[in-house]
Formats: C-alpha cells, sequence, structure tokens
C-alpha cells in the first residue's frame, strides 16, 4: 500500500505522514443503525383460522418479518385457530456524532480549529483565517492526488461550488504537498472546479494541525466564520449534494440563518 507523500519539511513530513497508512485510507461508510420495528401487516386468512397480524423487527436495512396468531368467530359459533404470517417493515436511523434529520455520516470535529493560518493557493495566491471571516460557513474538503474517492468525488464538489450562495464557501485542502500541484491541477480542471484549492506548506499555521488531525481521505469539515470546527464527515459520500446541504444547513439553523438549497 503506498503512502501519501506530502514532501515538506522533515518536521511537517513526521507530523503528518504517520497519519495516512495508505494512499487512500477511506474510513467505510457508518453502519445503519437497526431498523425500528416494522408496521403490522396483515397476513391472509388460513382455513379455520384468523387473520394473523405480523410485526417485523427491523434490521440493518430496515425489513423485517413477524408471525402472529389470530382466531375467528365461524357462523356456528365455534372458534378456529391459525397462525397467520406477515412482513412488517421498519426504517431506523441511529444517531453518530453531531447527526440529524436521518443524516448519520456527519460526526461532532475531531480536526483542529483554523483560528490563524495563512497558505498558499493552488495558483499561487494567499488565503487566511481572514478570508473564513466573510463567511457564515466555510466546507473543506481534505484531499489527496492518490486516492480515488476524492478524486471521484471532485465534479461534485465542483457543482456545489458553484451553487453555493454568498454567505457559504466551499475550498480544498490538498494534501499532496508541492509534488501533487500539476497532477491536482489537471484533476480540478478536468471537474470543472474553478474554487480555491490550498497547498499546506510548514508555515501554515493552524493548517498545520488540522491537517494533522486527518485520519482518512476525503474528510470534510465545515468552519465557522471565527475558523471554529463545527462538524466533519468521513469518506467519499452516497450522495454529497445532500449531505453537505443537510450539514449546513443545520449549522446555518443554530446560528439562525436561512438555509440554502443546491
Amino acid at each position: 500500500m503506498k503512502k501519501i507523500s506530502v514532501k515538506l519539511t522533515a518536521a511537517f513530513a513526521a507530523a503528518t505522514m504517520g497519519l495516512f497508512a495508505v494512499g487512500c485510507s477511506v474510513a467505510p461508510a457508518p453502519a445503519p443503525a437497526d431498523g425500528g420495528n416494522g408496521a403490522n401487516a396483515a397476513a391472509p386468512q388460513v382455513p379455520d383460522g384468523g387473520q394473523g397480524n405480523g410485526q417485523g423487527n427491523g434490521n440493518d436495512s430496515g425489513q423485517g418479518n413477524g408471525q402472529g396468531n389470530g382466531s375467528q368467530h365461524h357462523e356456528d359459533e365455534h372458534h378456529g385457530n391459525g397462525n397467520g404470517y406477515g412482513n412488517g417493515q421498519g426504517n431506523g436511523n441511529g444517531q453518530r456524532g453531531d447527526s440529524w434529520d436521518g443524516t448519520d455520516v456527519a460526526q461532532a470535529p475531531t480536526v483542529s480549529d483554523l483560528g490563524n493560518f495563512s497558505a498558499t493557493t493552488i495558483d499561487g495566491g494567499t488565503f487566511t483565517a481572514a478570508d473564513l471571516a466573510s463567511k457564515d460557513i466555510t466546507v473543506v474538503n481534505f484531499w489527496s492526488i492518490t486516492c480515488p474517492p476524492c478524486v471521484a468525488e471532485m465534479p461534485d464538489l465542483a457543482e456545489i461550488q458553484r451553487e453555493l450562495p454568498a454567505n457559504v464557501q466551499l475550498i480544498t485542502v490538498l494534501l499532496d504537498g508541492q509534488s501533487g500541484v500539476q497532477e491536482a491541477q489537471s484533476i480540478l480542471n478536468q471537474a470543472g472546479y474553478r474554487g480555491v484549492t490550498l497547498v499546506p506548506t510548514q508555515d501554515s499555521g493552524d493548517l498545520i494541525s488540522a491537517v494533522s488531525d486527518i485520519m482518512y481521505m476525503p474528510t470534510t469539515v465545515l468552519y465557522d466564520s471565527q475558523g471554529v470546527a463545527l462538524s466533519e464527515f468521513v469518506g467519499g459520500q452516497m450522495d454529497l449534494e445532500d449531505t453537505i446541504e443537510n450539514a449546513v444547513n443545520h449549522q446555518l439553523s443554530l446560528m439562525g440563518k436561512p438555509a440554502i438549497d443546491l
């Protein structure tokens, strides 16, 4: 398995390289909690019997089977007992960290705040903590050219970046150092991404601490205008747009700000 190559200073490499065991160490999607009990489902009648109600116990997929006993009063005033079988279906979502509204992929942040930093952008510009201050929320995606899921979700990130309103921004952080810039630019251009991409150096302040906290790629972190980490989610998402929209809207609601609609 390949390691990420962030070729900066030895101190920076020591702080970051040991955290990435493989070229793309993607965390598996969180296992869903057991589904809730399924609704009662009427079973077919059986001869001399009743109509049973079955209630399913939800498993990971929220699907369950149930069995019930039924009795029926016959015209000759005799009771017949029969077994009825029914299928019940239930859906359950387990909470994981800072989750809400059925989104169980977001969690409380483990990545450092970005209160004080200055970093070079992939096109030679400068991006600092002051550039966070003008936005209610900044969505930061940490990625690598060696990570297939990172590369695969870049077109989605590009579309989301274009659709975000003025009070929310999306940027990416390249974890490969200067050695990965040329290939990263090609990936970004092909994906149609026109937003900011940071290339950390040993002088990037709090951004170095955040990079050293990254355990899996891709990792996406939400920050407020003060650079405080609000929530994060790890790994490529099945529906990245909905995941980011839900995460951003949750934080905006806590701020008393209007929701976004991607």
